[in-house]
């Protein structure tokens, strides 16, 4: 043998070793993203500069930009003490749009796209999970997006519906909660067989379904404690507007809920063929827990296959079974480990091995040359924070990024992202500390934070903007509210327009939206006695809310309701200021909040409507008018008679005559004042006492 041979010989061998050893080297890499020291400040930067496969923790913080997904990369939010990571878009647009497949996105806080969907899915194979979505024109809609997964997400206060299907097909849509959106889901006549279980719905419609062959209970008898019984089922979904009842204890219905296609929740479709949720949840799905699924004795129903993706849980390092999850088909595995890439090495192979073997020792030496090597990035670019690199996840086999790819500069270097507590003016922080994002009202950012002073928890409303029509409307809520002082009413504690402008009130954790409904009768006279109290307050000090509804209604952890947001407040007294502030929530409008000319102007009266209104939804469970859209909502509130409280309870034929006096068309036919409401409250609560 020659030396030559030997030499070729030893090339191949050590080709096919360094071959060995660069197989696993095909990997994605993991990027974070945050305000301030890390890899990137913009969660699109990041995802722009990823590769399929890659991963991208976001860290706490508000990020006000529109997210554009074109690649299959998994986005987690990561909250790190300061709660999950917002994204609110800056122009009111779509947050995330997801175009490629494989996608993951899990652990956001998504609000305040006003003109659009908080996510828009146009492709397959996804996964949305955990998170809050809330604000927004639609919370998740499904366009032309098969086989996705949608998971333990809550999407509150959209306008138009908290999930939309349009041309979908495929997806499964498990243990979400979907609550106080002008409509819960729709389905239209191409989007068939989804899977859709386990989910609480409580809105103003919850379905409008032209979707023929859409199945709304789970696929397998599921195994489950509920009120302290083990008990076995099929389980569908939570309905705030079922009326069957539970004869045998185990939280199913005893009569099958119709999805509706239209306002009557008694509809069928056009084909004559009612579609059914055979196993309603008497209760939200919370009160089911130790869910498990089993094949029982005659159950053909297999599982429904679930889109092949994992979902990263920071910390986890055991998979979560379908018990845990509350999920009735195989749930992605939760983990933190390294999860093979799903390619096709054969097909690429021997290419490899030819390429190898001709360059030899030399060409690995160059290859790793140039790997090492790679072009400097500009100067102030931000570099990946580097992480534990695990296999690249991806399902088109795409070739890893070139390795003399630089990180893209920014168009405008020296724009600065906001500081992590995103719109809290810099000039307060020797304020307060501990500052976390809340939301956004109409004229203001909300924040919790705790006073240096005395380490009291607080809430801190910062105007949007200065301009002048912010700060008129923002002025006038101060003045309506800054001298209110009563135990039922969210009490201001300090507003100042130095160093800038901002009021400081308690804070008061949860809403009397967030309440499951209906509540027991009692439960919501005393509720109902408490808010008019308050009102009959404000009144006598010549102010009016006008926009009185249940998340204008915080709660205590004692269960006290406190009257909020008294931004759309009118000033009655002549000597005050005589303007006013527009606006009200459609869904809770009086007559004359819709039609001024037939009704006449609001006054201390609409507020009595308003919380007619509040009261028939805690007692029934539903809103006395809606509709699909706005004109059939205004019509409804003008003309139409709502239906007895007691079709939908029994037990609210107690207080019924009450509800239904508040809510009179004509503001002579109601109660003239709240003192006068609270007379006929008074009737209720001595019987209830007695």
């Amino acid at each position: 043998m020659t030396r030559f041979t030997c030499q070729i010989c030893i090339a191949l061998f050590v080709s096919i070793l360094l071959f060995a050893c660069l197989v696993p080297a095909v990997i994605a890499t993991e990027y974070s993203v945050a305000q301030s020291g890390s890899g990137f400040r913009e969660i699109q930067q990041a995802i722009d500069f990823a590769s399929p496969g890659d991963t991208i923790f976001v860290n706490s913080g508000m990020y006000p930009e529109r997210i554009r997904v074109d690649k299959p990369v998994m986005l987690i939010g990561i909250d790190n003490g300061r709660g999950a990571p917002v994204i609110e878009p800056y122009d009111g647009g779509t947050a995330v749009e997801i175009l490629a497949e494989g996608c993951t996105v899990q652990g956001f806080q998504i609000q305040n796209s006003n003109l659009a969907s908080a996510i828009h899915v146009s492709s397959s194979g996804n996964t949305i999970a955990e998170n809050l979505i809330k604000n927004n024109a639609a919370g998740i809609s499904l366009v032309s997006a098969n086989k996705n997964f949608l998971t333990g997400n809550t999407i509150i206060d959209s306008t138009r519906a908290g999930l939309i299907l349009e041309d979908s097909r495929d997806n499964v849509i498990d243990n979400n909660r979907v609550i106080d959106n002008a409509v819960g889901i729709t389905l239209d006549a191409s989007s068939l067989s989804n899977h859709i279980y386990h989910n609480s719905f409580a809105n103003t419609q919850n379905v409008l379904s032209k979707s023929a062959t859409s199945e709304w209970d789970s696929p397998v008898v599921m195994a489950y404690t509920y009120l302290g019984r083990k008990t076995e089922s099929q389980m569908g979904n939570y309905w705030s507007d079922y009326r069957g009842k539970d004869p045998n204890g185990n939280g199913i219905g005893n009569t099958p809920y119709t999805v509706s296609v239209s306002g009557n929740k008694n509809a069928v479709l056009s084909t004559e063929q009612a579609v059914l949720d055979l196993f309603p949840l008497i209760d939200p799905k919370e009160y089911y827990t130790g869910i498990t699924p089993t094949l029982a004795p005659g159950v053909t129903k297999q599982l429904i296959p679930t889109p092949v993706v994992t979902l990263f849980s920071m910390g986890a390092t055991a998979s979560r079974t379908p018990r845990e999850t509350g999920s009735t088909t195989p749930v992605p595995t939760y983990t933190a480990s390294a999860v093979m890439p799903n390619l096709d090495f054969l097909s690429w192979t021997p290419a490899l091995l030819v390429i190898v073997a001709l360059f030899g020792i030399g060409g690995v030496v160059f290859f790793r040359i140039r790997k090492n090597n790679r072009a400097p990035s500009p100067p102030g670019t931000p570099a990946p924070v580097p992480h534990t690199t695990r296999p690249a996840q991806s399902d088109t086999g795409a070739p890893p990024r070139a390795q003399d790819m630089t990180i893209p500069v920014a168009d405008e270097p020296d724009m600065q992202e906001p500081e992590q507590k995103s719109y809290f003016p810099p000039e307060l922080e020797n304020k307060y500390t501990g500052i976390s994002y809340i939301g956004r009202g109409g004229v203001a950012h909300v924040f919790v934070a705790r006073r240096k002073s005395d380490d009291k928890l607080v809430a801190v409303k910062i105007p949007i903007s200065f301009d002048e029509l912010t700060g008129k409307c923002f002025l006038n809520e101060i003045a309506a509210w800054e001298k209110l002082r009563h135990p039922n009413i969210v009490e201001v504690l300090a507003v100042n327009i130095l160093p800038v402008p901002y009021v400081e009130m308690e804070y008061v954790p949860g809403s009397l939206g967030a309440v499951e409904k209906p509540v027991p009768i009692s439960n919501a006279v005393h509720i109902v006695n408490s808010v008019a109290d308050a009102l009959r307050y404000a009144h006598s000090h010549g102010i009016i809310h006008r926009d009185i509804k249940p998340h204008n209604i915080l709660i205590t952890d004692d269960f006290v309701p406190k009257i909020t947001d008294w931004g759309m407040s009118k000033i009655i007294a002549t000597e005050m200021n005589k303007s006013s502030v527009g606006g009200f929530s459609l869904s809770y409008a009086a007559p004359e909040q819709v039609s001024p000319a037939d009704f006449g102007r609001t006054d201390a009266r609409t507020d009595i409507y308003q919380l007619g209104v509040v009261f028939y939804e805690l007692v029934t469970g539903s809103i006395p008018f809606g509709g699909e859209s706005v004109i059939e909502v205004g019509n409804a509130i003008v003309r139409e008679t709502p239906s007895l409280p007691s079709e939908y309870n029994p037990d609210a034929a107690l207080v019924e005559k009450i509800i239904l006096k508040c809510l009179e068309k004509d503001p002579a036919d109601r109660y003239q004042s709240a003192a006068e409401l609270m007379e006929a409250l008074a009737g209720y609560l001595d019987e209830d006492e007695g």
